[in-house]
């Protein structure tokens, strides 16, 4: 099977095994370190705590086969904003040329810092999970080569697809990428409209410029509506 463990553990985190209960835990923050599946009551609470344990351990957006080969039919990749470097590992584990740039500065370390899980009794006998800081690593865990890098470092790639992941709502980063950006193509994942993701700059420009070809539909955590869309340049901005 395909190198994918964020995927598996997503799965493990959805429940279902067993009615009333999340099954989750078969995968340590160092990908060969493997412990017995867990099991915690089934609540909207928890499924949050998990949701944001594994975002800082792999990424937002959770990738499977169906989403990565889509992004692979526009290689080569350039992606702004990578985070971990999860998306661009998976898609080298594939064969896809990828160059996954970030800014690597303090938002990046407070936004992906490793975390733990606790079980901890909150009341009588009531048990829930709590998200806690790592103790043993402040810094992210990357999961491949990342250069530092801007928006600007696009200008240098005019032939590579553009890709996007979960980009956030207020830096703009997203906005100057697409306007450093001289390709054909943009992949896009997350959520669609006002919701995100993305500054409202970002939204707007991808509106007038930008035209979506494919759509794609990816893992999806609780009350998320995340897809993965290609845009393809318009030749005639609206």
């Amino acid at each position: 099977m395909a190198w994918n463990p964020y995927l598996d553990e997503w799965t493990d985190a959805q429940g279902g095994r067993v009615w009333g209960w999340i099954s989750y835990g078969r995968l340590g923050a160092d990908p060969s370190e493997h412990r017995a599946l867990a099991c915690w009551p089934d609540t909207e609470h928890n499924r949050r705590v998990i949701r944001s344990h594994l975002v800082r351990k792999y990424a937002f957006g959770v990738p499977d086969e169906s989403a990565l080969a889509a992004i692979a039919r526009y290689a080569p990749i350039v992606e702004i904003g990578a985070g971990t470097g999860y998306w661009a590992r998976c898609l080298r584990e594939r064969g896809v040329d990828v160059i996954a740039y970030d800014e690597l500065g303090e938002q990046w370390r407070t936004w992906f810092r490793p975390s733990i899980l606790q079980d901890l009794e909150i009341s009588r006998g009531v048990r829930a999970l709590v998200l806690q800081p790592d103790p043993t690593r402040s810094d992210p865990l990357v999961w491949t080569e990342l250069v530092k890098g801007t928006p600007q470092v696009l200008a240098e790639h005019p032939e590579r697809t553009l890709l996007l992941c979960w980009p956030d709502l207020w830096s703009g980063f997203d906005e100057a990428a697409l306007l450093e950006h001289r390709g054909k193509y943009v992949v896009l994942v997350g959520e669609l409209g006002s919701r995100g993701p993305g500054s409202e700059g970002f939204r707007r420009l991808l509106g007038q410029a930008w035209q979506p070809i494919e759509e794609v539909h990816v893992p999806r955590w609780l009350d998320s509506d995340d897809r993965l869309v290609v845009y393809q340049r318009r030749t005639d901005p609206a």
